[in-house]
């Protein structure tokens, strides 16, 4: 049998000693136990309890400190020459009467003291008392301004709340609670609860913001996308990466396939994007236009690019024309179609597959992403088999996300539950003869996960017409995974792609557990005869807050009839699904928020 390893466990305010002589009995000696309190060792060798207990640490070869204030753990030689993989505070609370907010400071020094002694992957446990905490798990709830926000006060110190469970007094026999109003006297433990947090990664952009950021701001016309990550489709364990290369196999099944390989770049010139999209990044000043009608691109014959533009000049020209606004990033691998079936590998009644990175710009939403994975599928048909080749490719891809979606139900629950598999069933929604769209419902409403466009032959190409499908990956692992932020997909914290592991899509668990949320208003003056673009003060919030805001609500709009200007009040909800994110960084966001809209929408603050 292996050796266990030895925890180093420090426990901080105990009171009698009492919950620290259980655990050391129930430990089995894999724990190297440091037991401490804030009172004098004069004032403790006077309660027989308590001394009986620290006689009992001693003998079981734990260290046992007096007068040590849980706050300032790294001011102890002692305490601060060790690392711990943790720390346990018990009930901590300042004393007889004392308020919230009191108890709220305790607990906020207390994380950045632990801060100093935990190991990088250590854990502090908080003990409270029912409904202390403020958190959904309390039952019953009380109120977040008559709680003591332990989340929001670890969010200050870098911590997240990773589980709570409740606090089994019975598991430790030796344990009597005490400390009531400062008294020796015990309180009430029913429906207290354990908390326990873990650190988390510095809160910066994410990752799919930074690529928007590269690309946009480009100084002195480096425009070589080589240098960007262009996603997680060659990262073997991401999920995005594991649906991927399941869906290509899965349609494999049903017929050849050809992959190509994302070579083309991800910033082009205007004049090639045909695909609908509500709008797309244009650099280098950070503006957007719209992109071209979906028609313009079905109305386009088959291999008509011109020789000047193709993929591997477009950044040559960006380097060259200085000329703003011509250029964007892709909003879809549509832009590329012509270059697509003019290579050689490009076969009648091969399903062509090529996937990458698409950008467009959008209201922010926790399912609607700036950045996502596209995957494009392209068949080709004859006049006379459209509808033929048409319903062989839509039972192709509903059969292989069906399939994909039937392992991770299966996976979760060991059966398929049929209710789960009705959610996630794909429909075909056709809109005309020529257009699909393609949907789930893991939810009470249907999510769109992609499109079907029919290409009709030219006379030119004869007979000969294509089906173009448009997959949106991220959105299919969202519903599949039950993963409800798309930021997750980006996260950088090694604890979401570490579920993914083996490869094996499943549902996804957080490991962030009711992450606080902070409410700004911001209100300002629009000049009467300015059209305000929403989309893009949206764009503008979620750059500045790092991808932090989850929420952007209109309260009020009012004209003055006198300038006819018109003023709007916004409510923005900043919220991290994977870091710990503070009130005074959210506040810190919140500011530069209001100096980038005057700048760059000049508008006139209230």
């Amino acid at each position: 049998m292996d050796q266990e390893k030895t925890f180093t466990v420090l426990l901080v305010g105990e009171g009698n000693f009492s919950f620290s002589s259980s655990l050391c009995d129930t430990s089995q000696e894999i724990h190297h136990i440091t037991a401490t309190c804030y009172e004098p060792e004069d004032v403790v060798c006077k309660q027989d309890l308590t001394w009986r207990n620290v006689q009992h640490l001693r003998s079981k070869g734990a260290e046992v400190y007096f007068g040590v204030d849980a706050t300032k753990l790294h001011e102890y030689s002692f305490l601060s020459c060790h690392l711990y993989d943790r720390i346990i505070f018990n009930f901590p609370h300042c004393g007889r009467k004392a308020g919230v907010k009191k108890n709220r400071d305790l607990l906020s020094n207390f994380f950045h003291s632990c801060a100093d002694v935990l190991f990088p992957k250590g854990e502090v446990h908080v003990a409270l008392c029912q409904g202390q905490g403020g958190t959904p798990a309390d039952q019953p709830k009380r109120e977040w301004h008559n709680s003591w926000q332990v989340v929001a006060m670890a969010a200050t110190a870098g911590f997240i709340l990773s589980s709570v469970l409740p606090f089994d007094s019975d598991r430790y026999c030796r344990y009597q609670s005490t400390g009531y109003r400062s008294q020796e006297k015990s309180f009430h433990l029913i429906g207290a609860l354990n908390h326990v947090f873990t650190r988390s990664l510095p809160v910066k952009n994410i990752k799919a913001l930074q690529i928007i950021d590269m690309l946009t701001s480009v100084q002195d016309l480096q425009c070589d996308d080589a240098e960007v990550d262009r996603g997680f489709l060659g990262k073997t364990c991401h999920p995005i990466n594991v649906l991927h290369k399941e869906l290509i196999k899965n349609c494999e099944k049903n017929i050849q396939v050809s992959v190509i390989e994302d070579m083309f770049p991800l910033i082009c010139p205007n004049n090639t994007c045909f695909h609908h999209t509500p709008h797309s990044f244009v650099m280098p000043d950070k503006g957007w236009s719209a992109a071209e009608s979906s028609d313009d691109f079905y109305k386009k014959p088959l291999c008509s690019v011109e020789q000047d533009k193709k993929p591997e000049t477009y950044l040559a020209d960006i380097c060259t024309n200085h000329t703003i606004g011509l250029y964007h990033l892709r909003p879809s691998l549509t832009c590329f179609m012509d270059d697509i079936t003019c290579k050689s590998n490009f076969r009648p009644n091969v399903l062509t597959i090529v996937s990458g990175l698409v950008f467009r710009k959008c209201l922010v939403s926790l399912t609607t992403m700036p950045v996502y994975h596209e995957m494009l599928m392209l068949l080709d048909y004859r006049s006379n088999t459209p509808k033929a080749q048409l319903q062989l490719f839509i039972d192709t891809i509903k059969t292989a996300i069906d399939t994909i979606a039937a392992s991770v139900i299966s996976d979760a629950t060991e059966t398929v539950d049929v209710q789960k598999m009705e959610r996630h069933s794909v429909r075909f929604n056709q809109k005309n003869e020529e257009e699909y769209t393609i949907t789930m419902s893991p939810t009470h409403c249907d999510q769109i996960i992609g499109t079907i466009k029919v290409v009709p032959p030219k006379h030119q190409y004869t007979d000969s017409g294509a089906h173009v499908v448009t997959l949106n990956l991220d959105s299919i692992a969202m519903s599949l995974l039950d993963i409800k932020d798309w930021r997750l997909l980006w996260t950088e914290d090694k604890r979401f792609i570490e579920q993914f592991h083996h490869r094996v899509l499943k549902p996804f668990q957080s490991f962030s557990l009711y992450p606080p949320y902070y409410i700004h208003d911001v209100s300002f003056w629009v000049k009467g005869h300015t059209v305000f673009d929403d989309v893009e003060f949206h764009t503008i919030a979620l750059r500045m807050s790092k991808g932090n805001i989850v929420n952007i609500q209109l309260l009020d709009q009012y004209e003055n009839v006198e300038t006819g200007n018109i003023g709007l009040c916004y409510r923005l909800i900043y919220q991290s699904c994977d870091r710990a994110l503070s009130y005074k960084s959210a506040l810190g966001m919140q500011l530069k928020l209001r100096d980038e809209l005057h700048r760059c929408l000049q508008v006139t603050l209230r």
